[in-house]
């Protein structure tokens, strides 16, 4: 397989070889546990009909392929998935990508131990907020019934 998910101390990394580097344009892919909101298994036609349809850049074949860039802004995902029926899913929040979705040997016991690092990452450091540096949230000119900025 050309896919492989490493699960260290603080985050995951996608190492990819072969036609996913061409499709995805990296060699992996480094995801830190604070970006991570779950984990889950899901059925490849379950991923395929929440996925967005852009290729945005990656490739494609029907059935049997799917690697690369999928979606543009906040769903933008990231697909790794050759043969498998069953995918290990990652959400993410922030940006670049919303989804990381993966095929790999065992998808039920990637899953379980990527599970257990964010468990253990959570119990180690708290989660700190990931807009701004405070926890009180800043409001926005929206919220005060402004459609545009003020120079």
């Amino acid at each position: 397989m050309a896919v492989r998910l490493d699960v260290g101390s603080v985050g995951f990394t996608v190492r990819l070889s072969g036609i996913d580097v061409v499709g995805g344009g990296r060699r992996e892919l480094v995801v830190p546990f604070a970006r991570v909101l779950g984990v889950r298994v899901m059925a490849r036609r379950d991923a395929l009909a929440s996925s967005p349809r852009l290729a945005a850049p990656a490739l494609w074949w029907p059935r049997r392929l799917r690697t690369g860039c999928w979606g543009i802004g906040e769903r933008r995902q990231y697909w790794a998935v050759h043969h498998g029926s069953d995918l290990v899913v990652v959400y993410l929040s922030g940006r670049p990508f919303h989804r990381v979705v993966v095929d790999v040997d065992d998808p039920r016991l990637t899953h379980r131990r990527l599970d257990a690092a964010l468990l253990a990452s959570k119990r180690a450091e708290p989660r700190r907020p990931l807009r701004g540096r405070g926890g009180a949230r800043q409001p926005s000119n929206h919220q005060f019934g402004a459609r545009w900025s003020s120079p």
